[in-house]
Protein backbone atom coordinates (compact mmCIF):
# COMPACT_ATOMS: atom_id res chain seq x y z
CA UNK A 1 0.00 0.00 0.00
CA UNK A 2 1.37 3.44 -0.82
CA UNK A 3 2.27 5.23 2.37
CA UNK A 4 0.32 8.35 3.25
CA UNK A 5 -2.95 7.19 1.60
CA UNK A 6 -6.01 8.21 3.62
CA UNK A 7 -9.75 8.02 3.21
CA UNK A 8 -10.87 11.53 2.25
CA UNK A 9 -14.12 11.30 4.24
CA UNK A 10 -12.84 9.95 7.55
CA UNK A 11 -9.15 10.94 7.38
CA UNK A 12 -8.33 7.38 8.47
CA UNK A 13 -5.55 5.40 6.78
CA UNK A 14 -6.58 3.19 3.88
CA UNK A 15 -5.61 -0.45 4.40
CA UNK A 16 -4.47 -2.83 1.71
CA UNK A 17 -6.20 -6.18 1.77
CA UNK A 18 -3.26 -8.06 3.26
CA UNK A 19 -4.06 -6.35 6.58
CA UNK A 20 -7.34 -8.29 6.59
CA UNK A 21 -7.76 -12.06 6.51
CA UNK A 22 -8.65 -12.11 2.78
CA UNK A 23 -11.07 -10.46 0.39
CA UNK A 24 -13.66 -13.23 0.79
CA UNK A 25 -13.73 -12.64 4.55
CA UNK A 26 -14.09 -8.88 4.02
CA UNK A 27 -17.01 -9.40 1.65
CA UNK A 28 -18.65 -11.83 4.08
CA UNK A 29 -18.28 -9.30 6.91
CA UNK A 30 -19.81 -6.51 4.81
CA UNK A 31 -22.72 -8.77 3.87
CA UNK A 32 -23.38 -9.69 7.51
CA UNK A 33 -23.28 -6.05 8.63
CA UNK A 34 -25.70 -4.93 5.92
CA UNK A 35 -28.03 -7.85 6.64
CA UNK A 36 -28.00 -6.81 10.31
CA UNK A 37 -28.96 -3.22 9.34
CA UNK A 38 -25.50 -2.01 10.33
CA UNK A 39 -24.79 -0.27 7.02
CA UNK A 40 -22.87 2.66 8.60
CA UNK A 41 -20.41 0.24 10.20
CA UNK A 42 -20.11 -1.62 6.90
CA UNK A 43 -19.30 1.69 5.21
CA UNK A 44 -16.57 2.43 7.74
CA UNK A 45 -14.94 -0.91 6.96
CA UNK A 46 -15.37 -0.46 3.22
CA UNK A 47 -13.83 3.03 3.28
CA UNK A 48 -10.70 1.69 4.97
CA UNK A 49 -9.94 -0.41 1.91
CA UNK A 50 -7.97 0.55 -1.16
CA UNK A 51 -10.33 1.38 -4.05
CA UNK A 52 -9.34 -1.79 -5.94
CA UNK A 53 -10.23 -3.91 -2.91
CA UNK A 54 -13.49 -2.02 -2.46
CA UNK A 55 -14.44 -3.02 -6.00
CA UNK A 56 -13.45 -6.63 -5.42
CA UNK A 57 -15.46 -6.82 -2.20
CA UNK A 58 -18.57 -5.22 -3.68
CA UNK A 59 -18.90 -7.72 -6.51
CA UNK A 60 -18.85 -10.57 -3.98
CA UNK A 61 -21.90 -9.46 -2.00
CA UNK A 62 -25.60 -9.68 -2.84
CA UNK A 63 -27.29 -7.11 -5.12
CA UNK A 64 -29.33 -5.79 -2.18
CA UNK A 65 -26.18 -5.27 -0.12
CA UNK A 66 -24.54 -3.56 -3.11
CA UNK A 67 -27.46 -1.14 -3.35
CA UNK A 68 -27.24 -0.32 0.36
CA UNK A 69 -23.53 0.50 0.14
CA UNK A 70 -23.55 2.21 -3.26
CA UNK A 71 -26.39 4.50 -2.20
CA UNK A 72 -24.20 5.73 0.64
CA UNK A 73 -21.05 6.29 -1.44
CA UNK A 74 -20.52 9.61 -3.23
CA UNK A 75 -20.85 9.37 -7.05
CA UNK A 76 -17.13 10.08 -7.54
CA UNK A 77 -16.25 7.06 -5.40
CA UNK A 78 -18.72 4.87 -7.26
CA UNK A 79 -17.09 6.00 -10.50
CA UNK A 80 -13.65 5.10 -9.14
CA UNK A 81 -14.96 1.63 -8.24
CA UNK A 82 -16.44 1.17 -11.73
CA UNK A 83 -13.00 2.00 -13.20
CA UNK A 84 -11.55 -0.98 -11.31
CA UNK A 85 -14.11 -3.53 -12.52
CA UNK A 86 -14.35 -5.69 -15.61
CA UNK A 87 -17.13 -4.57 -17.95
CA UNK A 88 -19.50 -7.38 -16.95
CA UNK A 89 -19.00 -6.62 -13.27
CA UNK A 90 -19.37 -2.87 -13.84
CA UNK A 91 -22.69 -3.41 -15.63
CA UNK A 92 -23.91 -5.53 -12.73
CA UNK A 93 -22.99 -2.78 -10.25
CA UNK A 94 -24.58 -0.09 -12.42
CA UNK A 95 -27.84 -2.05 -12.52
CA UNK A 96 -28.20 -1.26 -8.83
CA UNK A 97 -27.96 2.52 -9.31
CA UNK A 98 -30.65 5.08 -9.94
CA UNK A 99 -30.32 6.97 -13.23
CA UNK A 100 -29.26 10.23 -11.56
CA UNK A 101 -26.49 8.60 -9.56
CA UNK A 102 -25.43 6.41 -12.47
CA UNK A 103 -24.96 9.48 -14.66
CA UNK A 104 -22.82 11.19 -12.01
CA UNK A 105 -20.77 8.05 -11.42
CA UNK A 106 -20.09 7.58 -15.14
CA UNK A 107 -19.16 11.25 -15.44
CA UNK A 108 -16.44 10.47 -12.90
CA UNK A 109 -15.03 7.67 -15.09
CA UNK A 110 -13.14 8.01 -18.33
CA UNK A 111 -15.39 8.22 -21.43
CA UNK A 112 -14.24 4.85 -22.80
CA UNK A 113 -15.22 3.10 -19.54
CA UNK A 114 -18.59 4.86 -19.52
CA UNK A 115 -19.18 3.84 -23.15
CA UNK A 116 -18.32 0.21 -22.37
CA UNK A 117 -20.88 0.16 -19.57
CA UNK A 118 -23.66 1.90 -21.50
CA UNK A 119 -23.33 -0.55 -24.38
CA UNK A 120 -24.56 -3.35 -22.14
CA UNK A 121 -27.19 -1.76 -19.93
CA UNK A 122 -30.82 -1.71 -21.20
CA UNK A 123 -31.26 0.74 -24.06
CA UNK A 124 -33.69 2.99 -22.22
CA UNK A 125 -31.33 3.18 -19.23
CA UNK A 126 -28.46 4.18 -21.50
CA UNK A 127 -30.57 6.86 -23.19
CA UNK A 128 -31.85 8.33 -19.91
CA UNK A 129 -28.34 8.30 -18.44
CA UNK A 130 -26.75 10.01 -21.44
CA UNK A 131 -29.47 12.66 -21.39
CA UNK A 132 -28.15 14.06 -18.10
CA UNK A 133 -24.43 13.23 -18.30
CA UNK A 134 -22.00 16.11 -18.55
CA UNK A 135 -19.61 14.04 -20.67
CA UNK A 136 -22.38 12.65 -22.91
CA UNK A 137 -20.84 14.07 -26.10
CA UNK A 138 -17.52 12.28 -25.57
CA UNK A 139 -19.24 9.04 -24.59
CA UNK A 140 -21.67 9.05 -27.53
CA UNK A 141 -18.76 9.46 -29.94
CA UNK A 142 -17.36 6.14 -28.69
CA UNK A 143 -20.56 4.09 -28.72
CA UNK A 144 -20.45 3.49 -32.46
CA UNK A 145 -17.19 1.54 -32.31
CA UNK A 146 -16.80 -2.18 -31.64
CA UNK A 147 -15.39 -3.15 -28.24
CA UNK A 148 -12.50 -5.11 -29.73
CA UNK A 149 -11.31 -2.37 -32.12
CA UNK A 150 -9.03 0.58 -31.44
CA UNK A 151 -12.07 2.87 -31.69
CA UNK A 152 -13.74 1.02 -28.84
CA UNK A 153 -10.61 1.24 -26.69
CA UNK A 154 -9.68 4.87 -27.27
CA UNK A 155 -10.52 7.81 -25.07
CA UNK A 156 -11.18 11.35 -26.32
CA UNK A 157 -9.22 12.68 -23.33
CA UNK A 158 -5.94 13.87 -24.85
CA UNK A 159 -4.08 17.10 -25.52
CA UNK A 160 -3.79 18.13 -29.16
CA UNK A 161 -1.75 21.24 -29.97
CA UNK A 162 -2.07 23.22 -33.17
CA UNK A 163 0.98 23.16 -35.41
CA UNK A 164 0.59 26.95 -35.78
CA UNK A 165 1.26 27.52 -32.05
CA UNK A 166 4.42 28.72 -30.42
CA UNK A 167 5.75 26.96 -27.34
CA UNK A 168 4.40 29.74 -25.11
CA UNK A 169 0.94 29.47 -26.62
CA UNK A 170 1.06 25.70 -26.26
CA UNK A 171 1.93 25.94 -22.57
CA UNK A 172 -0.99 28.29 -22.00
CA UNK A 173 -3.25 25.84 -23.87
CA UNK A 174 -2.13 22.93 -21.71
CA UNK A 175 -2.82 24.89 -18.52
CA UNK A 176 -6.25 25.90 -19.82
CA UNK A 177 -6.99 22.28 -20.73
CA UNK A 178 -6.15 21.19 -17.20
CA UNK A 179 -8.36 23.93 -15.71
CA UNK A 180 -11.36 22.92 -17.84
CA UNK A 181 -10.99 19.14 -17.98
CA UNK A 182 -9.31 18.46 -14.68
CA UNK A 183 -6.03 16.84 -13.66
CA UNK A 184 -4.49 14.85 -16.48
CA UNK A 185 -3.67 11.16 -15.94
CA UNK A 186 -0.15 10.62 -14.67
CA UNK A 187 0.83 8.87 -17.89
CA UNK A 188 -0.34 11.77 -20.13
CA UNK A 189 3.19 12.94 -20.76
CA UNK A 190 2.94 13.00 -24.54
CA UNK A 191 1.21 15.72 -26.57
CA UNK A 192 -0.09 15.42 -30.12
CA UNK A 193 0.11 18.05 -32.83
CA UNK A 194 -2.62 18.57 -35.44
CA UNK A 195 -3.26 21.00 -38.26
CA UNK A 196 -6.29 23.25 -38.74
CA UNK A 197 -8.33 20.25 -39.98
CA UNK A 198 -7.40 18.12 -36.92
CA UNK A 199 -5.15 15.89 -39.07
CA UNK A 200 -2.40 14.32 -36.98
CA UNK A 201 0.97 15.82 -37.90
CA UNK A 202 3.26 14.75 -35.07
CA UNK A 203 3.88 14.75 -31.34
CA UNK A 204 6.23 15.71 -28.54
CA UNK A 205 6.80 14.99 -24.89
CA UNK A 206 5.65 17.39 -22.21
CA UNK A 207 9.29 17.71 -21.11
CA UNK A 208 10.29 18.86 -24.61
CA UNK A 209 7.61 21.51 -24.53
CA UNK A 210 8.55 22.82 -21.10
CA UNK A 211 12.28 23.05 -21.89
CA UNK A 212 11.93 24.76 -25.28
CA UNK A 213 12.11 28.51 -25.87
CA UNK A 214 8.69 30.17 -25.68
CA UNK A 215 9.06 31.74 -29.12
CA UNK A 216 9.86 28.46 -30.90
CA UNK A 217 7.27 27.09 -33.30
CA UNK A 218 5.62 23.79 -32.39
CA UNK A 219 5.88 22.62 -36.01
CA UNK A 220 9.68 22.82 -35.81
CA UNK A 221 9.88 21.09 -32.46
CA UNK A 222 7.51 18.15 -32.98
CA UNK A 223 8.46 14.61 -34.00
CA UNK A 224 6.81 13.94 -37.36
CA UNK A 225 7.60 10.21 -37.30
CA UNK A 226 4.60 9.19 -35.19
CA UNK A 227 2.80 5.85 -35.25
CA UNK A 228 -1.00 5.75 -35.33
CA UNK A 229 -3.81 3.24 -36.01
CA UNK A 230 -7.22 3.43 -37.61
CA UNK A 231 -10.43 3.13 -35.60
CA UNK A 232 -11.12 -0.36 -36.98
CA UNK A 233 -7.72 -1.81 -36.07
CA UNK A 234 -8.20 -5.00 -34.04
CA UNK A 235 -7.30 -4.71 -30.36
CA UNK A 236 -4.73 -7.52 -30.62
CA UNK A 237 -2.92 -5.72 -33.44
CA UNK A 238 -3.13 -2.48 -31.47
CA UNK A 239 -1.65 -4.11 -28.38
CA UNK A 240 1.07 -5.79 -30.43
CA UNK A 241 2.03 -2.45 -31.99
CA UNK A 242 2.25 -0.71 -28.61
CA UNK A 243 4.32 -3.53 -27.17
CA UNK A 244 6.69 -3.69 -30.14
CA UNK A 245 7.47 0.02 -30.18
CA UNK A 246 7.10 0.75 -26.44
CA UNK A 247 4.24 3.20 -27.03
CA UNK A 248 2.47 4.46 -23.92
CA UNK A 249 -0.27 6.40 -25.73
CA UNK A 250 -1.23 5.45 -29.27
CA UNK A 251 -3.20 7.95 -31.40
CA UNK A 252 -6.28 6.69 -33.26
CA UNK A 253 -7.21 8.39 -36.54
CA UNK A 254 -10.02 8.17 -39.10
CA UNK A 255 -9.58 7.48 -42.82
CA UNK A 256 -8.62 11.10 -43.39
CA UNK A 257 -5.90 11.03 -40.74
CA UNK A 258 -7.87 13.18 -38.28
CA UNK A 259 -7.07 12.52 -34.63
CA UNK A 260 -10.10 11.00 -32.89
CA UNK A 261 -8.72 9.56 -29.66
CA UNK A 262 -5.87 7.89 -27.83
CA UNK A 263 -5.38 4.37 -26.53
CA UNK A 264 -3.61 4.48 -23.18
CA UNK A 265 -1.21 1.92 -21.78
CA UNK A 266 -3.57 0.73 -19.05
CA UNK A 267 -6.16 -0.13 -21.71
CA UNK A 268 -3.60 -2.31 -23.47
CA UNK A 269 -2.62 -4.10 -20.28
CA UNK A 270 -6.28 -5.01 -19.83
CA UNK A 271 -6.54 -6.13 -23.46
CA UNK A 272 -3.46 -8.34 -23.23
CA UNK A 273 -4.81 -9.92 -20.06
CA UNK A 274 -8.20 -10.53 -21.69
CA UNK A 275 -6.66 -11.98 -24.85
CA UNK A 276 -4.37 -14.30 -22.89
CA UNK A 277 -7.35 -15.47 -20.82
CA UNK A 278 -9.47 -15.95 -23.92
CA UNK A 279 -6.81 -18.04 -25.66
CA UNK A 280 -6.23 -20.16 -22.57
CA UNK A 281 -9.95 -20.80 -22.11
CA UNK A 282 -10.60 -21.56 -25.77
CA UNK A 283 -7.82 -24.13 -25.89
CA UNK A 284 -9.71 -26.18 -23.31
CA UNK A 285 -13.23 -25.38 -24.48
CA UNK A 286 -14.28 -22.95 -21.74
CA UNK A 287 -16.10 -19.71 -22.57
CA UNK A 288 -14.26 -16.48 -21.74
CA UNK A 289 -17.19 -15.06 -19.77
CA UNK A 290 -17.40 -18.05 -17.42
CA UNK A 291 -16.41 -17.39 -13.82
CA UNK A 292 -15.37 -19.91 -11.17
CA UNK A 293 -18.30 -18.90 -8.94
CA UNK A 294 -20.60 -17.91 -11.80
CA UNK A 295 -24.07 -19.31 -12.59
CA UNK A 296 -24.19 -23.11 -12.55
CA UNK A 297 -26.22 -23.59 -15.75
CA UNK A 298 -24.06 -21.14 -17.68
CA UNK A 299 -21.07 -23.33 -16.90
CA UNK A 300 -23.00 -26.39 -18.07
CA UNK A 301 -24.01 -24.64 -21.29
CA UNK A 302 -20.45 -23.48 -21.98
CA UNK A 303 -18.58 -26.68 -21.18
CA UNK A 304 -20.89 -29.53 -22.19
CA UNK A 305 -20.66 -29.07 -26.00
CA UNK A 306 -16.89 -29.35 -25.96
CA UNK A 307 -17.01 -32.31 -23.59
CA UNK A 308 -19.29 -34.03 -26.11
CA UNK A 309 -16.78 -33.25 -28.88
CA UNK A 310 -13.97 -34.65 -26.73
CA UNK A 311 -16.07 -37.75 -26.02
CA UNK A 312 -16.46 -38.31 -29.76
CA UNK A 313 -12.70 -38.11 -30.28
CA UNK A 314 -12.10 -40.47 -27.36
CA UNK A 315 -14.56 -42.96 -28.87
CA UNK A 316 -12.65 -42.71 -32.15
CA UNK A 317 -9.42 -43.59 -30.35
CA UNK A 318 -11.23 -46.46 -28.62
CA UNK A 319 -12.42 -47.82 -31.97
CA UNK A 320 -8.82 -47.92 -33.14
CA UNK A 321 -7.96 -50.14 -30.19
CA UNK A 322 -10.82 -52.54 -31.00
CA UNK A 323 -9.27 -53.14 -34.42
CA UNK A 324 -6.40 -54.86 -32.65
CA UNK A 325 -8.28 -56.76 -29.96
CA UNK A 326 -6.86 -60.11 -31.09
CA UNK A 327 -3.34 -58.78 -30.66
CA UNK A 328 -4.22 -57.30 -27.27
CA UNK A 329 -5.71 -60.62 -26.20
CA UNK A 330 -2.49 -62.48 -26.99
CA UNK A 331 -0.19 -60.01 -25.21
CA UNK A 332 -2.03 -58.37 -22.33
CA UNK A 333 1.09 -56.37 -21.42
CA UNK A 334 0.49 -54.21 -24.49
CA UNK A 335 -2.45 -52.59 -22.70
CA UNK A 336 -0.21 -51.31 -19.92
CA UNK A 337 1.68 -49.03 -22.31
CA UNK A 338 -1.35 -47.56 -24.09
CA UNK A 339 -1.92 -44.74 -21.53
CA UNK A 340 1.84 -44.11 -21.35
CA UNK A 341 2.16 -43.51 -25.07
CA UNK A 342 -1.08 -41.53 -25.30
CA UNK A 343 -0.25 -39.41 -22.25
CA UNK A 344 3.24 -38.45 -23.44
CA UNK A 345 1.92 -37.60 -26.89
CA UNK A 346 -0.83 -35.42 -25.43
CA UNK A 347 1.59 -33.50 -23.21
CA UNK A 348 4.12 -32.97 -26.01
CA UNK A 349 1.39 -31.81 -28.38
CA UNK A 350 -0.01 -29.38 -25.84
CA UNK A 351 3.45 -27.93 -25.19
CA UNK A 352 3.94 -27.23 -28.88
CA UNK A 353 0.38 -26.00 -29.32
CA UNK A 354 0.67 -23.50 -26.46
CA UNK A 355 3.87 -22.03 -27.88
CA UNK A 356 2.42 -21.80 -31.40
CA UNK A 357 -0.80 -20.08 -30.33
CA UNK A 358 1.18 -17.64 -28.23
CA UNK A 359 3.46 -16.89 -31.19
CA UNK A 360 0.48 -16.42 -33.51
CA UNK A 361 -1.04 -13.97 -31.03
CA UNK A 362 2.22 -11.99 -30.94
CA UNK A 363 2.51 -12.03 -34.74
CA UNK A 364 5.77 -14.00 -34.66
CA UNK A 365 4.70 -16.65 -37.20
CA UNK A 366 4.33 -15.94 -40.92
CA UNK A 367 4.19 -18.17 -44.03
CA UNK A 368 7.87 -17.43 -44.57
CA UNK A 369 8.98 -19.15 -41.35
CA UNK A 370 6.44 -22.01 -41.25
CA UNK A 371 8.85 -24.44 -42.93
CA UNK A 372 11.59 -23.68 -40.39
CA UNK A 373 9.09 -24.11 -37.57
CA UNK A 374 7.99 -27.54 -38.84
CA UNK A 375 11.61 -28.67 -39.19
CA UNK A 376 12.35 -27.56 -35.65
CA UNK A 377 9.36 -29.39 -34.17
CA UNK A 378 10.19 -32.49 -36.20
CA UNK A 379 13.72 -32.43 -34.80
CA UNK A 380 12.43 -31.90 -31.27
CA UNK A 381 10.00 -34.79 -31.70
CA UNK A 382 12.82 -37.07 -32.84
CA UNK A 383 15.10 -36.10 -29.94
CA UNK A 384 12.39 -36.30 -27.28
CA UNK A 385 10.92 -39.43 -28.82
CA UNK A 386 14.27 -41.20 -28.94
CA UNK A 387 15.04 -40.33 -25.31
CA UNK A 388 11.61 -41.28 -23.93
CA UNK A 389 11.32 -44.27 -26.27
CA UNK A 390 14.63 -45.58 -24.97
CA UNK A 391 13.52 -45.15 -21.37
CA UNK A 392 10.13 -46.84 -21.80
CA UNK A 393 11.70 -49.57 -23.95
CA UNK A 394 14.18 -50.41 -21.20
CA UNK A 395 11.32 -50.52 -18.70
CA UNK A 396 9.36 -52.90 -20.96
CA UNK A 397 12.40 -55.17 -21.39
CA UNK A 398 13.15 -55.29 -17.66
CA UNK A 399 9.48 -56.03 -16.90
CA UNK A 400 8.78 -58.69 -19.54
CA UNK A 401 12.21 -59.66 -20.83
CA UNK A 402 11.14 -59.30 -24.49
CA UNK A 403 13.38 -57.24 -26.70
CA UNK A 404 10.72 -57.17 -29.42
CA UNK A 405 8.07 -55.78 -27.02
CA UNK A 406 10.61 -53.21 -25.89
CA UNK A 407 11.35 -52.26 -29.51
CA UNK A 408 7.64 -51.89 -30.36
CA UNK A 409 6.99 -49.69 -27.32
CA UNK A 410 10.05 -47.54 -27.97
CA UNK A 411 9.37 -46.99 -31.67
CA UNK A 412 5.71 -46.21 -30.95
CA UNK A 413 6.76 -43.59 -28.40
CA UNK A 414 9.16 -42.05 -30.92
CA UNK A 415 6.49 -41.91 -33.62
CA UNK A 416 3.87 -40.47 -31.28
CA UNK A 417 6.08 -37.61 -30.12
CA UNK A 418 6.95 -36.74 -33.71
CA UNK A 419 3.23 -36.70 -34.58
CA UNK A 420 2.53 -34.58 -31.48
CA UNK A 421 5.08 -31.95 -32.46
CA UNK A 422 3.92 -31.74 -36.08
CA UNK A 423 0.21 -31.65 -35.20
CA UNK A 424 0.88 -28.96 -32.59
CA UNK A 425 2.04 -26.77 -35.48
CA UNK A 426 -0.26 -27.89 -38.29
CA UNK A 427 -3.56 -27.74 -36.38
CA UNK A 428 -3.44 -24.07 -35.23
CA UNK A 429 -1.91 -22.89 -38.52
CA UNK A 430 -4.60 -24.82 -40.38
CA UNK A 431 -7.31 -23.20 -38.28
CA UNK A 432 -5.84 -19.78 -39.02
CA UNK A 433 -5.78 -20.52 -42.77
CA UNK A 434 -9.49 -21.35 -42.55
CA UNK A 435 -10.15 -18.06 -40.69
CA UNK A 436 -10.94 -19.96 -37.49
CA UNK A 437 -9.51 -18.78 -34.17
CA UNK A 438 -6.40 -21.01 -33.67
CA UNK A 439 -7.12 -21.16 -29.93
CA UNK A 440 -10.60 -22.62 -30.51
CA UNK A 441 -10.17 -25.99 -28.76
CA UNK A 442 -7.07 -26.87 -30.77
CA UNK A 443 -6.06 -29.06 -27.85
CA UNK A 444 -8.92 -31.45 -28.64
CA UNK A 445 -7.79 -31.83 -32.25
CA UNK A 446 -4.13 -32.32 -31.31
CA UNK A 447 -5.02 -34.92 -28.68
CA UNK A 448 -7.13 -36.79 -31.24
CA UNK A 449 -4.25 -36.89 -33.71
CA UNK A 450 -1.76 -38.13 -31.15
CA UNK A 451 -4.11 -40.77 -29.71
CA UNK A 452 -5.35 -42.20 -33.01
CA UNK A 453 -2.04 -42.19 -34.87
CA UNK A 454 -0.12 -43.29 -31.77
CA UNK A 455 -2.42 -46.26 -31.21
CA UNK A 456 -2.31 -47.21 -34.90
CA UNK A 457 1.49 -47.22 -34.94
CA UNK A 458 1.83 -48.98 -31.59
CA UNK A 459 -0.72 -51.72 -32.14
CA UNK A 460 0.11 -52.02 -35.83
CA UNK A 461 3.75 -52.75 -34.99
CA UNK A 462 2.67 -55.13 -32.26
CA UNK A 463 0.46 -57.03 -34.72
CA UNK A 464 3.24 -57.24 -37.28
CA UNK A 465 5.69 -58.64 -34.73
CA UNK A 466 3.27 -60.62 -32.54
CA UNK A 467 4.91 -63.95 -33.26
CA UNK A 468 8.33 -62.60 -32.27
CA UNK A 469 6.95 -61.03 -29.12
CA UNK A 470 5.22 -64.26 -28.05
CA UNK A 471 8.39 -66.25 -28.70
CA UNK A 472 10.42 -64.05 -26.31
CA UNK A 473 7.89 -63.71 -23.49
Amino acid sequence: MPQGEYDKRTAEPVHSIDEWDDIAHVASTLQELVDASLTPEAMVRLNRLHIADQADALVRISPDAQVALLDTLPPDDVGAIIEELETEQAVSVCDALEIAKLSEALDATSPDIAADVLKYVPRHVAADTLAIMNSARDVISLLEYADDDAGGLMTPEFIALSDAMTVGQALDFVRLWADEIGPAPEYMHYLFVVDADSVLKGGMSLAQLMLAAHSQRISLLMDEDIISVGVETDQEDTARLMERYDIFNLPVVDDGGRLLGVVWLDDMIRVLDEEATEDMYRMIGVAEEEKALGPFWRSVRNRLPWLVVNLATAVLAGLVITLFQDTMGQVVALAAFLPVIAGQGGIAGTQTLTLIIRSITLGEISPANTRRLLIKELALGLVHGFALGLIVGVIAFIWKGSEFLALVVGVAMLANLVVAGISGVVVPLGFRALNIDPALSSAVAVTTFTDVIGFLVYLGLATATISLILRTL
